[in-house]
């Protein structure tokens, strides 16, 4: 055999061992498994939890206002009446800082009219709030306001300091999971499931309603009638949560 024979017996070779080594390449591919059926389930509830409880703070609301022809006579006035109003609550024994301003506002009265837009007298007013821990002493501050030039009351309302809201706001949850759990079960029951374990909690908004009185001062006269009085009522914490179980058939 010549070398050129040879040299063509060789590269053959190569190709039919090439040729078979692709076949196998070929026939090797595709899923190396079949997947196998599983029995897992999940179940997704939502629930929420409420709570009520005794306030332990009082937030009034009183406003000073004033009127006048002249802006800066309308300023002061509401400085003189505010201040005096803050001295009269400090001196009662409610912290500066529990004394803030929710509003203040100056502006001319206008009137549109066949003629053309007219101004009117200026209008000021300047709003407080007034926070007390002494939830029974909201009557008096109200008094209190309006002795010293408050002419504005646009009520009161009874909520929690942060410390007791925040107590409440975990047993409201300890409530909203009791009550997903009810519901997991209850669904599992209905759709021959039981349930496992918890996969996932989600903790959605969490809310408290206070207690509201939007029209707290009722005119009396303090000899007959002792002055204001304003009777709390309960505030409502309410969280809600979405849950997911792990359930087998």
């Amino acid at each position: 055999m010549n070398s050129r024979t040879a040299l063509s017996a060789v590269l053959v070779a190569g190709l039919l061992v090439a040729a078979g080594v692709a076949g196998a390449t070929v026939l090797g591919t595709g899923p190396a498994s079949a997947s196998q059926p599983t029995d897992s389930k999940s179940i997704t509830v939502s629930a929420s939890g409420d709570v009520e409880a005794t306030p332990d703070q009082a937030v009034v609301s009183v406003a000073v206002t004033a009127t006048g022809n002249d802006s800066t006579a309308v300023r002061e006035d509401l400085a003189s009446n505010v201040a005096s109003v803050r001295d009269a609550l400090t001196e009662y024994g409610i912290p500066s800082d529990d004394i803030r301003t929710a509003h203040f506002d100056i502006r001319q009265e206008r009137e549109r009219t066949p003629e053309g837009m007219e101004r009117g007298d200026y209008r000021g007013v300047h709003a407080l709030e007034i926070t007390t821990d002494d939830t029974e002493a909201a009557g008096e501050i109200i008094d209190l306001a309006v002795d010293n030039g408050a002419d504005t009351i646009n009520g009161v309302s009874f909520t929690l300091s942060d410390e007791k809201r925040e107590d409440l706001h975990n047993e409201a949850l300890e409530a909203a999971m009791a009550n997903a759990d009810t519901r997991a079960d209850t669904l599992a029951s209905a759709s021959d499931l039981t349930v496992t374990e918890v996969h996932s909690i989600h903790s959605a908004d969490t809310s408290h309603r206070p207690y509201r009185m939007e029209t707290a001062y009722v005119a009396a006269d303090s000899a007959t009638a002792g002055g204001t009085s304003v009777e709390a009522g309960p505030v409502t914490v309410t969280a809600d949560v979405r849950v997911t179980y792990n359930a087998t058939a």
